[in-house]
């Protein structure tokens, strides 16, 4: 029932659209018709096929351009609903691909495009649609002086982002590996958002971490702690991005390190022992 209620109503707005943009936008002549073409616009309930009229140039458009031009197409750019491209990129981070679209094809009634490389190509479309949207980097993300800062509104609350880093290494070439960072900012009354990025690869990783810390209503009085486990890279990640921020370093990572000193003086007295 929803699919054909769907169904109905993007042909009605498909038409409606395609009516209204009959005439030249330049001078207002009803443009010709060269009949149309099939459409199909792939949605959460089916695809719904659609008829894309196509119109010839107005006499008043320069004779160098497109001799035709369809309306639809800049109603339906990629053929693809945003809630389904929605979906696909959100479960695909979580699952493989297949899996993701086994998900997809049992619980929504998709005809098709519900494969493993449909679901990574929209995936991919959409990563590239907010990386372009992304800012561009900066070494420095902490604007005004201290006098401005104390006149903005008291803070939510404190904001804790723990960070870590992991090398990815080749089954076939170990020698071959690549550094993953990784992180959870977790804000004292809202959900915690999570970051994910390669060292080296990334050409935006403070701005990423920026925009997550933004995203939970970060201002630069507000307090945050970042735990890292001291490595250069993941500390120089979290500099001058907010005036208000505590570096330190987790539990886990200093018992590492006391136990490695540990063991070295362990050693060290066994060897003395035995001179």
């Amino acid at each position: 029932m929803l699919a054909a209620v769907q169904a109905r109503t993007v042909l009605v707005q498909a038409a409606t659209w395609s009516q209204r943009r009959r005439c030249c936008p330049a001078c207002g002549e009803r443009r010709r018709s060269k009949g149309s073409y099939p459409l199909v616009f792939r949605t959460l309930y089916g695809d719904v096929e659609l008829d894309s009229p196509r119109l010839h140039r107005c006499l008043c458009q320069a004779a160098d351009g497109p001799a035709t031009a369809s309306p639809l197409r800049d109603l339906i750019c990629s053929h693809v609903a945003p809630e389904r491209l929605y979906l696909e990129a959100r479960w695909s981070s979580l699952v493989p691909y297949a899996a993701a679209a086994g998900l997809l094809a049992d619980v929504l009634p998709i005809a098709s495009g519900a494969n493993r490389t449909t679901v990574r190509e929209h995936a991919l479309r959409v990563a590239e649609r907010a990386e372009a949207e992304l800012g561009d980097e900066r070494p420095c993300f902490i604007d005004g002086c201290p006098a401005e800062w104390e006149a903005l509104p008291i803070p939510e609350g404190r904001i804790v982002a723990a960070l870590d880093g992991g090398y990815v290494r080749n089954w076939d070439d170990r020698k071959s590996n690549f550094e993953l960072i990784v992180g959870r900012s977790v804000p004292e009354d809202r959900a915690p958002r999570y970051l994910g990025l390669v060292h080296g690869y990334d050409q935006k990783p403070k701005r990423r971490l920026f925009e997550v810390l933004k995203s939970q209503g970060l201002q630069a009085n507000q307090d945050v702690t970042f735990l890292t486990d001291g490595g250069e890279e993941v500390r120089s990640l979290t500099e001058l991005v907010t005036p208000e921020a505590e570096h330190v370093l987790d539990w886990f990572h200093i018992t590492m390190r006391l136990t490695v000193l540990s063991l070295a003086l362990a050693i060290r007295r066994h060897c003395r022992a035995h001179r």
